[in-house]
């Protein structure tokens, strides 16, 4: 595959670069930084980054279509007035537990999913098996899908929404599941891709994920330096993108023809001259649909 892989914002996150959602109607590039609780939102136009910082683990952020984002903080789900910065919270779970949300993004319908992880000293030890996955419905009500999760990350789904992926990091494995767009109900689920235990050195962990307009899913690995492009069906990998960094987390379709791959990364403990940036990637054959956002 002859891509092109470039900087695109270099040396960005303090911690963990994650969650990149691209927003065409300003064709900005939302992305985090949870540990360092840092929202970012990079406007393409004007090659600003703004940002917004919290005492918070700040996980996720997707646009409201009412106004404003949906954000996680902590173990909770609020609404964000970027220009006040004032947080209102819609929602919180776990409550008790050390956990603390992680990755997440929308569903055609507007519901919002999110995950949590165990508490975790270092990476990659978190708790296991303490977390759950959750969505936000536009009702604002919560409910949880899935329990005795260690590490939730990676949600796709098929354009005609009767697939759903997910990546739990901590056993290396995405499952898919039939999926159900008006209930949101997720059934039978399926290991589609386990990651050999001889690969954990040179691979790592799977970590955020998107899918093409083909119904290919491209999964991040996260000390593995690279996004794999599996097949949904048989669960083979089809082609894989390579990086000068080790940390890669997750990825997101952007540009006004949604066939620019936005890949972002880690620096937790490494100091290879990429680290903590966000890269973008071209010229791969396929292109992105237009993320969805938060319809409550």
């Amino acid at each position: 595959m002859p891509y092109k892989v470039e900087t695109f914002i270099k040396n960005i996150a303090i911690n963990v670069g994650e969650g990149p959602h691209w927003d065409p109607e300003t064709q900005t590039l939302l992305y985090v930084d949870p540990k360092a609780g840092n929202l970012h939102r990079y406007n393409t136009l004007t090659k600003i980054d703004e940002m917004r910082h919290y005492d918070d683990n700040t996980s996720l952020i997707v646009p409201r279509k009412s106004g404003g984002y949906v954000i996680t903080d902590g173990l909770n789900i609020s609404h964000l007035d970027w220009e006040s910065g004032v947080r209102t919270v819609l929602a919180s779970v776990d409550q008790g537990t050390r956990n603390v949300f992680n990755d997440g993004k929308c569903d055609a319908s507007g519901r919002l999913w999110a995950g949590t992880m165990g508490y975790m000293e270092k990476p990659v030890f978190p708790e296991m098996e303490v977390a759950s996955l959750y969505t936000l419905e536009k009702d604002l009500k919560v409910n949880r899908h899935l329990d005795k999760i260690s590490l939730s990350n990676g949600l796709a789904w098929t354009h005609n929404n009767t697939k759903m992926f997910y990546v739990d990091s901590m056993p290396r494995e995405i499952w898919s599941f039939d999926f159900d767009l008006e209930t949101g109900n997720m059934t039978n689920k399926q290991v589609l891709v386990k990651c050999p235990k001889d690969t954990i050195k040179t691979l790592g962990y799977p970590d955020g994920m998107t899918s093409d307009v083909d119904d290919k899913i491209w999964c991040a690995f996260f000390e593995g330096s690279c996004v794999i492009r599996y097949d949904p069906e048989t669960g083979q990998e089809i082609s894989r993108i390579n990086f000068p960094t080790s940390q890669i987390t997750s990825c997101c379709w952007g540009g006004k023809n949604f066939d620019e791959l936005y890949v972002t990364s880690g620096h937790v403990n490494i100091t290879d001259d990429q680290a903590g940036s966000v890269f973008r990637v071209t010229d791969l054959g396929t292109k992105g649909r237009p993320a969805d956002v938060f319809l409550g």
